[in-house]
């Protein structure tokens, strides 16, 4: 992980942003995968996006949600120049940017909710989520990781591997072509994840798979996509027979 996505990080986590709930995704929560399943990636692709996520108040997740904590607060205390975004209407979202190196950039996000994609402010964070689809499969089953650099550890809360192995399946198929690396990279991580929880964890695969395979046809279409990206990209990688949709068995 990179020093500066790592201050980011350790800072909330200082705050108390995981012990209130919020979680790490994203490709900084993969490679705490390496440490936390005891390899280190081949290809951990680097990535200028650091990426926070909470239940907000789409679903409860096994996780203390009643801590006040100010996460703009916490990212001021920085002193990175991290700014929110600021919209058409003069509203801001959940994204933080650097104005001296745009790429550079922190995404708060959420399940959909009541107000659809629009921000939620999250009155005991402070802060504003933006809502995606598909997220509250992701935050289910959070598990505790270590990120670490050189100069330090923290301890996180990141998604369930198989579940974000079988995620990037689904938003894979959901980026636009614009964007093809990154769904690259997404299937490319699922494959990773995928092979190495077939030796060690194909129980954690077949339950992460029994849910997400029956929540519906969106759901399903998606999947499929995904499985065939995925025979593209590691064709090497045999996928579990239990990686079958209903009405295939």
């Amino acid at each position: 992980m990179l020093q500066r996505h790592f201050k980011v990080v350790q800072r909330l986590a200082d705050y108390g942003f995981f012990r209130a709930g919020g979680m790490l995704i994203g490709t900084h929560a993969f490679l705490t995968f390496g440490n936390m399943l005891g390899v280190r990636w081949r290809d951990a692709q680097r990535t200028q996006d650091v990426d926070f996520a909470h239940a907000g108040e789409a679903l409860t997740i096994a996780l203390p949600a009643d801590i006040a904590i100010d996460v703009h607060a916490a990212l001021e205390s920085l002193q990175m120049g991290l700014l929110p975004i600021e919209h058409a209407d003069g509203g801001t979202g959940g994204t933080y940017l650097d104005p001296r190196d745009p790429e550079f950039q922190i995404d708060f996000l959420t399940p959909l909710h009541r107000g659809g994609s629009k921000p939620f402010l999250h009155p005991q964070l402070g802060i504003k989520l933006q809502p995606l689809e598909f997220m509250e499969y992701l935050l289910q089953e959070a598990q505790q990781a270590v990120a670490f650099t050189a100069g330090g550890a923290a301890v996180v809360n990141v998604p369930d591997p198989a579940r974000y192995a079988l995620h990037k399946l689904v938003v894979a198929g959901e980026r636009p072509a614009s964007r093809s690396a990154k769904s690259s990279k997404d299937v490319q991580q699922a494959a990773a994840l995928l092979e190495l929880l077939q030796e060690q964890a194909p129980a954690q695969i077949e339950a992460a798979w029994a849910d997400i395979s029956n929540r519906g046809p969106g759901w399903t279409a998606r999947l499929k996509s995904g499985r065939a990206a995925l025979a593209r990209t590691a064709p090497e990688l045999k996928p579990p027979r239990l990686l079958l949709l209903p009405g295939e068995r």
